[in-house]
């Protein structure tokens, strides 16, 4: 289980380029090597489309729904019935998501437009500020959630939509633990247990407060020289989930990579790197092995792999 892969932008990136069956070419192999069988997929809307990312949010989920429908290997998935039928058939599932409140602009109604297209997964931040909340681009003057955003919140756990708070700068990630009345997820972070931790990285006290809404942390997989410098290779990352259970238990920790290996040259002034031997997809096996090695029971890797993420998931999706 991948709680965080930008494969919607990827796909819609390819199609404009003229190519179809991107997930198909592009992903399918490197996705079977690693045993993947769900990705969350969100709808990530880059710098140059905001603050206006309704358009662009459409746009984006309309390609990757049509790449799907060209495809023997992927199905959408919206609930957990449909997330056992995926496993059942062999086929990899996708979770429609969202990185970014800006996907609805200023309309809370437009959340059921997405919902109709499968949406799933709420993430309200990218790094910039938005009508609902800041990023981490504003530590230094964070507003935390909006009264849209509060609105936002209490919408999105009506639907039964899981809400994501990666991204979010402290103050708002706080005001929406604060609100939510069921389990929540932080799809790719880090923690500031091991060496070198990133000012971005979750506190005890945030992974302690995941750990008492039921909700699950995924690891980032990204090595950053200004961002996260404390995630150079596999061990690295592997520390970090050891962090989560040590604090939180290991209930509330899953695989969150956020691989960047087909994004190149999204960023603008993005000095990210790839993880030594976590590259990509195809690799994330290491993970269980180095797990495994390190003592961790058959029964926690397999709810790190993909349990906790079911457990949250059918709570709230149904």
């Amino acid at each position: 289980m991948d709680l965080h892969a930008d494969l919607p932008f990827e796909v819609l990136r390819q199609r404009e380029a003229g190519k179809r069956k991107v997930l198909e070419e592009r992903f399918r192999s490197l996705l079977k090597q690693g045993s993947v069988g769900t990705v969350i997929s969100p709808l990530w809307i880059p710098g140059d489309y905001k603050p206006n990312g309704l358009k662009r949010g459409v746009q984006m989920a309309d390609a990757f729904l049509e790449d799907v429908s060209e495809s023997r290997s992927f199905m959408l998935v919206r609930n957990y019935k449909e997330f056992l039928d995926a496993e059942k058939k062999r086929k990899i599932g996708l979770i429609l998501g969202c990185e970014g409140g800006e996907i609805i602009e200023d309309d809370i109604h437009l959340l059921h437009v997405y919902y109709r297209l499968g949406l799933r997964v709420f993430g309200f931040m990218w790094n910039q500020r938005n009508l609902l909340a800041d990023g981490w681009d504003h530590l230094n003057d964070d507003r935390g959630l909006s009264d849209f955003g509060r609105k936002v919140v209490e919408e999105v756990e009506r639907m039964g939509v899981l809400i994501d708070l990666a991204h979010m700068a402290p103050k708002g990630w706080w005001d929406v633990m604060d609100m939510a009345k069921h389990p929540l997820i932080v799809s790719h972070t880090s923690t500031r247990g091991p060496p070198n931790a990133s000012v971005r990285a979750m506190t005890d006290d945030q992974l302690k407060a995941v750990a008492s809404n039921g909700g699950i942390v995924g690891i980032i997989a990204i090595y950053s020289e200004t961002i996260i410098r404390s995630i150079p290779d596999l061990k690295a990352y592997c520390d970090h989930i050891e962090h989560v259970i040590e604090i939180a238990g290991p209930k509330h920790v899953a695989l969150g990579p956020d691989f960047g290996y087909f994004l190149g040259g999204a960023i603008p002034n993005d000095d990210s790197q790839l993880v030594k031997d976590l590259e990509d997809h195809s690799k994330l096996g290491r993970v269980i092995s180095e797990l495994s090695r390190r003592g961790i029971s058959e029964k926690e890797i397999r709810m790190i792999a993909r349990d906790n993420f079911v457990r949250v998931f059918k709570q709230v999706c149904g």
